[in-house]
């Protein structure tokens, strides 16, 4: 493992739903010996400003420019050694260019998890000192590492399975045309005998307003939440829980963290996206790809044992692993 005593790390993450990637990752420098400064990578979580970034940082790259003088302003005195960006979506080469004007010292090292057709990277990757992507296509295609996701180590923590209250659980973000899938599959597991849990997260009431106008009108208020699960109460379902799912657009060639998480919490895994048989930890035994319009789940899927990975592969997609890898 990489040795960070007394390196400094100016460290910029997503905040909101997902903050505890960008804080597992923090955790992990300062545990080898860094002194890290975290910062959100846009200057809000607010919905308003992820449509601004999209369809104006190019145009107007001073508007994310003003934020990173901000922080900028608030560690002057600061001699930094490396500069991470995961995600990143706002930056630009502007911004990547004042930063190295502040911090000339500083290696600068770019982690997508987004795909590239989404979040418009692709000029800031020659910027960098170091550029990897989640994406093999985006990997491949730019001359980028690849680096897939991870999961925290709370996902450890989950206790061996005795006495199972679900079947399956399904926690994710609501959105159009996920809505009716979810109510399609609810229907499908309750034909086959399966207890389904699901935990269906809306990122704000104007935004379940809106969506309820357009797409899901038998969405009762009831029925979903307008705040993120926490870890803590993803590990409590995790304890009574057998299978987790997780459904990927239909284009998705690159795996989401659920993969690993179910990995580092010994649960089987029941997924849409078929690109999962070419990592080395695939095993029929744990991992069963479904065809999202035919959900068939075999009963000995579900009962049989999950079958426990090598402390290699359990390394390898941990946030130590990554931490090496993006330092390397």
């Amino acid at each position: 493992m990489k040795n960070f005593t007394d390196k400094k790390v100016l460290l910029f993450s997503p905040y909101g739903c997902t903050k505890h990637y960008g804080v597992a990752i923090k955790e992990e420098l300062e545990k080898r010996g860094a002194k890290v400064d975290e910062y959100d990578e846009r200057p809000s979580e607010e919905a308003y400003m992820k449509i601004i970034i999209r369809l104006l940082k190019k145009k107007v790259p001073q508007i994310f420019k003003k934020y990173i003088d901000t922080v900028i302003a608030e560690n002057k005195d600061k001699d930094y050694d490396y500069i991470l960006i995961c995600r990143g979506e706002a930056f630009t080469p502007l911004t990547i260019q004042t930063l190295r004007d502040a911090y000339p010292n500083a290696k600068v090292i770019l982690y997508l998890w987004d795909v590239m057709h989404e979040c418009a990277m692709d000029d800031v990757l020659s910027a960098c000192d170091k550029a990897m992507s989640f994406d093999p296509e985006d990997a491949k295609k730019h001359n980028i590492g690849f680096r897939p996701t991870f999961f925290v180590n709370d996902y450890l923590k989950v206790k061996e399975i005795k006495d199972a209250v679900y079947d399956i659980e399904f926690i994710c973000t609501l959105y159009h045309p996920r809505q009716k899938m979810v109510k399609f599959l609810k229907k499908a597991f309750s034909s086959q005998g399966l207890k389904f849990y699901t935990y269906l997260y809306v990122p704000g009431l104007i935004k379940y307003m809106q969506e309820s106008l357009c797409h899901y009108p038998f969405y009762t208020f009831r029925d979903v939440s307008l705040n993120p699960i926490s870890i803590p109460e993803t590990i409590e379902i995790l304890n009574k829980t057998r299978c987790m799912l997780d459904i990927n657009p239909p284009y998705q060639v690159s795996l989401s963290t659920r993969a690993h998480e179910a990995i580092a919490a010994r649960r089987k895994y029941i997924t849409t996206n078929k690109h999962i048989m070419d990592y080395e930890y695939y095993d029929p035994n744990n991992i069963l790809i479904i065809d999202i319009d035919n959900p068939l789940i075999p009963k000995e899927f579900i009962e049989t044992p999950f079958k426990p990975v090598s402390e290699e592969i359990l390394y390898k997609y941990s946030v130590a692993g990554l931490v090496d890898d993006l330092f390397s």
